[in-house]
């Protein structure tokens, strides 16, 4: 099987063929083609090995305030799911098209593409909420128990068509994921049905259960379906993987119907989320332009969202004075972490280290929880060059979250600038182990180890985790087998 993932794929897209090489060496092998059962450890080490490699692309957005809210956003549903317990990590890809897909062992990715596309938050949580139980019920496994061949060669070129776009090869991105998902729909076919009706039930019972609008989905639907029209025949990813017609979209607007209609209370973290995405997409010149045209017109769901937008765009452009200005029109009509960051920030870019500092910790008196002021408030200190300041502030944000990767590569910058280079390398083991790069967190490891200034307590709490990493390691292998 994985010599089979592992060759040269022909992919056609627009008349060319190009050769690929899939990067599935580190795929598990799922044993013989013809078994016809996929264990949930197998399930989970196939999800592994693709999004480690995923991880690598530039294309996935990695902007840890985007991040936090995403999983926070998924958290709430799969909360609500039939299965809770179910390990899930959300994450955006840089992408125009109205996409979204789930891999094997609870990785649901969505594009930016579908982001822009969604005018609420219930919207994308309809999204999340159907791809979580795809998920939940095992469609991914039950396909790929169907036709393991396909289903796997298509899972593999996907993660090697976000990798390729680290070469600025956008054919080569473009005919891997295109082969990829032809090669799904292929092994797909015979169970879109059940699955994607399955999906959208269970999807709607986790949105009313989590809080959102059950009728978000059909509205959403509804949304797709006229965007479909207006691609002819190159319809969007999403509904060439997930098929749309009108007996599913009636099918939807009769279950959401059964819910007691009420109103919603908007997010506008939503909202400041996705213009923040849109500022960052592209040419920040081009963003400039767009957010302007949109406030003068009042062509906005939330116009602090629109300032804030603006304001991301002009930081990028840096053109700080007028960045600040724009957080400032936002604040007079909403008040939010997400503009006390992006301030404090833009303080630092003018190099105003102090008053940043001063800006964080006033934030987080009124926000004493979110995530992407205190990422920043470290940032500052180690821009201070307080090491030991930054260190003690990224051990007790670890201490207290269970997503705290992040952190750990701040407390790794932090043993750097004191010279720690042991502890620096356990700091960056631990990053990597939470970006499921097993085996470089296993290196980093190794060279701790081998340091010849480490006391006791270092040197014992390094070798016990390196232990219990390599066994770890030894443990995919043998469920992967």
């Amino acid at each position: 099987m994985k010599k089979l993932i592992s060759s040269l794929l022909i992919v056609s897209f627009t008349s060319s063929v190009t050769l690929l090489p899939v990067m599935a060496d580190s795929l598990p092998d799922l044993g013989d083609s013809a078994q016809t059962t996929l264990s949930r450890q197998q399930e989970q080490a196939l999800g592994d090995s693709i999004m480690s490699q995923i991880r690598m692309s530039r294309d996935v957005v990695d902007d840890v305030e985007i991040k936090d809210y995403l999983n926070r956003l998924g958290g709430k549903l799969v909360a609500a799911s039939p299965d809770p317990r179910q390990r899930f990590e959300f994450f955006i890809v840089s992408d125009p098209t109205l996409n979204a897909f789930a891999l094997p062992g609870g990785y649901i990715g969505v594009h930016t593409g579908l982001i822009f596309t969604a005018q609420s938050e219930s919207e994308l949580a309809a999204v999340l909420g159907h791809e979580i139980a795809h998920v939940t019920q095992r469609h991914l496994s039950r396909s790929i128990e169907k036709n393991q061949n396909v289903m796997l060669l298509g899972l593999a070129v996907l993660a090697a068509g976000l990798l390729a776009s680290r070469s600025n090869s956008g054919q080569i991105t473009e005919a891997a994921i295109a082969g990829s998902q032809a090669l799904t729909i292929q092994g797909q076919l015979n169970f879109t049905r059940e699955h994607e009706y399955e999906a959208d039930r269970i999807g709607i019972q986790i949105l009313a259960a989590a809080g959102f609008d059950p009728r978000a989905m059909p509205v959403f639907f509804g949304r797709m379906e006229k965007t479909n029209r207006l691609y002819d025949n190159n319809a969007p990813e999403y509904l060439r993987t997930h098929p749309l017609d009108s007996a599913r979209i009636a099918e939807s607007q009769n279950r959401s119907a059964a819910y007691p209609y009420k109103q919603y209370a908007e997010n506008p973290e939503f909202h400041l989320m996705r213009e923040k995405l849109r500022a960052k997409d592209g040419s920040a010149v081009a963003q400039i332009r767009y957010f302007e045209s949109a406030i003068n017109d009042r062509r906005f769901n939330l116009e602090a969202a629109s300032y804030y937008g603006l304001a991301t765009a002009l930081f990028r452009d840096h053109q700080f004075q007028k960045a600040h200005q724009a957080v400032v029109q936002a604040r007079k009509t909403l008040s939010h972490p997400l503009l006390e960051s992006l301030d404090a920030q833009i303080s630092l870019a003018l190099g105003n280290k102090d008053e940043a500092v001063r800006q964080y910790l006033a934030a987080l008196g009124k926000y004493p929880n979110h995530y992407g002021l205190h990422y920043g408030l470290i940032q500052c200190r180690l821009a201070q060059h307080q090491p030991t300041e930054a260190i003690k502030l990224a051990q007790q944000q670890i201490a207290a979250r269970t997503s705290n990767g992040d952190f750990y590569a701040l407390l790794a910058e932090a043993y750097a600038q004191q010279g720690q280079e042991s502890a620096q390398q356990q700091a960056q083991a631990e990053y990597y182990y939470r970006q499921g790069l097993l085996d470089e967190a296993i290196i980093q490891l190794q060279m701790a180890a081998h340091a010849k200034n480490n006391d006791f307590y270092r040197q014992s709490a390094i070798e016990a985790r390196l232990k219990n990493l390599q066994e770890e390691q030894e443990l995919v292998k043998k469920k992967g087998s």
